[in-house]
């Protein structure tokens, strides 16, 4: 069956409407760049609970959530030296549509990053933010349930590897309004594929 150029473009909105069923896209899938910034949300008016889901740094991080909306922040918490994964925490009460954001602060250092590059002591976003949906691979342990995935980069740019794995957190009731990679690549080749359909039954 042959699709035409509308055909195309309405397989492409049935597919950017389903990006949040599209889960699980870490580790951070292209190292060395900086993550796009993300628009965090709450989902419901309800708690956010985080848990922690590890680190690979040898700087000691702690994390706060924001609710920008408010404002309010709270405590600094989950030491990555120390924390177990799986270890829950109540980071606070929340109202559906606030907007959220994450900081990490780094002790070692004494820099504050954080998921609004402006707050960032170097400019730049440090949180990547993925769904975590708990079935099948990559599974994080620790009974973590599913939720947004937020992996976070300790060190500013310069010297930093940019691999977002410093400190990594579950956190429910809570959204991203940015599209998974994958999910980016297959919208942008089926906008491809549309455009050159519609081009070559314009010059035929």
């Amino acid at each position: 069956m042959k699709l035409n150029a509308k055909s195309l473009l309405m397989l492409a909105m049935l597919l950017a409407a389903s990006f949040p069923a599209l889960a699980d896209d870490f580790p951070y899938p292209t190292p060395g760049t900086s993550a796009p910034t993300s628009t965090i949300t709450a989902m419901a008016t309800a708690h956010v609970i985080g848990y922690f889901a590890g680190s690979s740094a040898s700087d000691t991080d702690f994390i706060s959530m924001c609710d920008v909306t408010t404002p309010f922040c709270s405590s600094f918490t989950f030491n990555n030296q120390t924390t177990a994964v799986g270890t829950s925490f109540d980071f606070g009460a929340v109202t559906a549509g606030d907007i959220l954001r994450f900081d990490l602060s780094n002790t070692t250092t004494g820099q504050l990053l954080s998921s609004a590059p402006g707050v960032s002591a170097d400019g730049i976003n440090h949180a990547y933010f993925t769904h975590y949906s708990n079935t099948g691979a990559p599974n994080l342990g620790g009974g973590i349930p599913a939720g947004i995935f937020v992996g976070m980069e300790d060190r500013p740019f310069g010297s930093s590897d940019l691999d977002y794995n410093d400190a990594q957190f579950v956190f429910t009731n809570v959204a991203t309004a940015v599209p998974e990679p994958s999910s980016v690549l297959l919208l942008s080749t089926v906008l491809w594929l549309a455009r050159r359909t519609a081009k070559r039954k314009y010059f035929t």
